[in-house]
């Protein structure tokens, strides 16, 4: 009986770990992709501010190197725009802020591990440039603080579910920090955090 036991335990571990093997060897797909974004958060102003809601909506393309069975590594650059809006505590009182980002360029690289079922968890980082206009009000008095041209950074992690062997869709959460300096403020500093959901699909080649 304890016989029966023993096999039947080890016969269910080798199917599940047979299981395991055989999902994602069809679904981890390489090469060249393109696809769209949209990403909703929070616009957090460094320093003495309140939070205010936030979106991009771009393009992602890049491409996916297949490693092996379970790990993959993407190589990709984001583009983007939208807006955020936060409001700026200063000494002259409460400044209402809408950040035009009007482009959000990053280069992006990703590392990615099977999570069974043929999804895959993707951690990635990002580096590149931004270009925003900052318009704010004070009293009914509006601010119009120029343009700037700025860094944009992100760390991010998210979850690939291959839909067919042409199309993925993704779920995942990032953190984006964009630095700029606005010449036409007093203070024109500006440190930007955006934590943020987004979901997205896209085409393989």
């Amino acid at each position: 009986m304890r016989l029966i036991k023993v096999c039947t335990v080890m016969s269910l571990l080798f199917a599940m770990g047979q299981a395991r093997a055989d999902d994602p060897v069809d679904k981890n797909f390489g090469g060249p992709y393109v696809g769209g974004q949209f990403v909703l958060g929070q616009g957090q102003k460094v320093g003495n501010s309140a939070s205010g809601p936030a979106y991009l909506v771009g393009a992602d393309v890049g491409y996916g190197i297949k490693r092996d069975t379970w790990n993959r590594i993407e190589i990709g650059l984001e583009l983007d725009k939208g807006k955020a809006s936060f409001t700026d505590k200063s000494s002259i009182g409460d400044i209402k802020v809408n950040l035009d980002l009007n482009s959000v360029i990053m280069i992006k690289a990703g590392y990615g591990y099977s999570l069974g079922d043929s999804a895959f968890g993707v951690f990635r980082i990002g580096a590149g440039i931004v270009d925003a206009s900052y318009d704010g009000k004070i009293a009914g008095q509006k601010i119009d603080g120029g343009t700037s041209s700025g860094v944009a950074t992100m760390i991010g992690w998210d979850t690939i579910f291959p839909a067919s062997p042409a199309l993925d869709f993704l779920f995942g959460a990032s953190f984006r920090f964009f630095n700029l300096s606005f010449d036409d403020l007093d203070n024109g500093n500006l440190q930007l955090n955006f934590p943020g959901l987004y979901a997205g699909a896209r085409v393989r080649f």
